[in-house]
């Protein structure tokens, strides 16, 4: 009897403990609905994302790895596959489940606009809305990550593309920061003069000339010249894209991008760039953390807006840029929303996103971490519109043609009005033709 008493009192005491654990710590309520979903012993929620960088001791994957080891260490009933895909395999891998409709991730990391709106419209991807409205983050981020007023993700870092400049080349050749395009003309004379070659480009990769082209197109035909090429209501062989594309191949003919910029790789621009051999980068304002790092430098280097062109249509306060890392919630996380909610909150994090040392934060609260990320973020707060990356807001089927035309640019004999006239056709193809006659 005394024996049974005994076994009666741990037992009450037993449940008293479990009851006080459960309303005290919220991860034993999760792990309690984990282990007996619907009565059956299920284990830990598995949250699937698919991400760009690996999360190791690299710099520039700082935030990833932040990401990754401070959300496992904060979840630990929720079991994180973290798959790392590189560039462009995320791309890649991403494109080919949407289109298939099967085995999506619940996460992947994405850049919003228009492709995360072509998934979203074929039933691919999870409405997060209620769940995600509240979130503290920039109006553009938000709206990046919205389409058709559904927010499916998170946007905590965008990028801009802007002009790198080396200062102690500019500094030592007496040379003022470039404001109009006629400016940044005659500083790549000057420096070609003194045997500096004046971008750094790594066209061999193709797309990395985008960026330039990107803001001639703006800068002769206004914001929205790419949007009604995109839309059909212009040609891509239209007055500004001819206007830009001849300009780059006359600077190319100029010598401005070195020798043989076909044989130049992005990471052969950014040595070029370290050690001060060339003096001028049009690239994105990830780069910042690279740049800023003494390890990888000794040259001082500044982010700057791209000039404008006198009598031109694009303004100084038009920027070529998007989410620079996105997270995009699809269908197949409909049953796990708790866990999802709970990685994109810490992927929005304060905590994780101050380990990101270059990209420009989205997230209230978040301090700058370098001079030149500073920059980069004061020319991004003076921006008035952003245009997306083109190869990011095209359809799959004439992304790769047209960073395949980018490279007729670097030909100086090659025909560019063709080659635009070319993916003009491919255009018409897929988008249908341009209303203009």
């Amino acid at each position: 009897m005394f024996k049974n008493k005994n076994i009666t009192i741990l037992l009450v005491i037993a449940v008293i403990v479990i009851i006080v654990g459960i309303l005290l710590f919220p991860g034993v309520q999760n792990s309690i609905k984990t282990v007996f979903k619907g009565g059956k012993a299920t284990g830990p929620v598995k949250l699937t994302v698919w991400g760009r960088d690996l999360p190791n001791d690299d710099p520039a994957h700082a935030y990833i790895r932040a990401v990754v080891t401070g959300f496992r260490a904060e979840n630990p009933d929720i079991e994180l596959e973290y798959i790392a895909l590189g560039d462009p395999g995320l791309m890649d891998k991403t494109k080919v489940a949407m289109a298939s409709n099967k085995d999506l991730p619940d996460i992947f990391q994405g850049w919003g606009g228009s492709v995360m709106g072509g998934y979203a419209d074929a039933g691919r991807l999870l409405d997060m809305t209620k769940e995600l409205k509240s979130i503290p983050c920039s109006a553009a981020a938000r709206e990046a990550m919205t389409w058709k007023k559904k927010i499916y993700g998170v946007a905590p870092f965008f990028a801009i593309a802007g002009l790198f400049i080396n200062e102690d080349i500019f500094k030592a050749n007496g040379l003022k920061i470039p404001t109009t395009i006629d400016e940044l003309e005659a500083v790549a004379d000057a420096l070609k003069a003194k045997g500096i070659q004046p971008f750094a480009c790594g066209a061999r990769d193709k797309w990395p000339p985008l960026a330039l082209y990107m803001y001639l197109t703006d800068r002769y035909g206004g914001i929205n010249a790419f949007d009604d090429a995109r839309t059909r209501k212009i040609r891509f062989d239209s007055d500004a894209f001819v206007q830009a594309a001849q300009k780059y191949q006359e600077w190319v003919k100029k010598g401005y991008f070195g020798e043989k910029p076909l044989s130049e790789a992005y990471g052969d621009a950014d040595n070029l760039m370290a050690t001060g051999k060339a003096a001028m980068q049009v690239t994105g304002s990830w780069k910042c953390a690279q740049y800023a790092s003494k390890d990888f430098t000794d040259q001082n280097i500044g982010f700057y807006p791209f000039p404008v062109l006198p009598g031109g249509k694009g303004e100084i306060t038009d920027m070529m840029g998007m989410v620079d890392i996105g997270f995009t919630v699809t269908k197949a996380a409909a049953n796990k929303k708790d866990a999802v909610v709970r990685f994109l909150k810490y992927a929005m994090s304060v905590e994780a996103c101050s380990a990101e040392k270059g990209r420009i934060c989205a997230v209230p609260g978040v301090k700058v971490p370098t001079r030149l990320t500073g920059m980069a973020s004061e020319v991004f707060g003076k921006a008035k519109a952003i245009q997306f990356w083109w190869d990011q807001d095209l359809p799959p089927m004439i992304t790769s043609p047209l960073n395949d035309t980018l490279q007729t640019f670097f030909m100086p004999e090659s025909d560019v009005v063709r080659a635009l006239t070319k993916y003009e056709e491919l255009a018409e193809e897929h988008l249908g033709p341009a209303k203009e006659i």
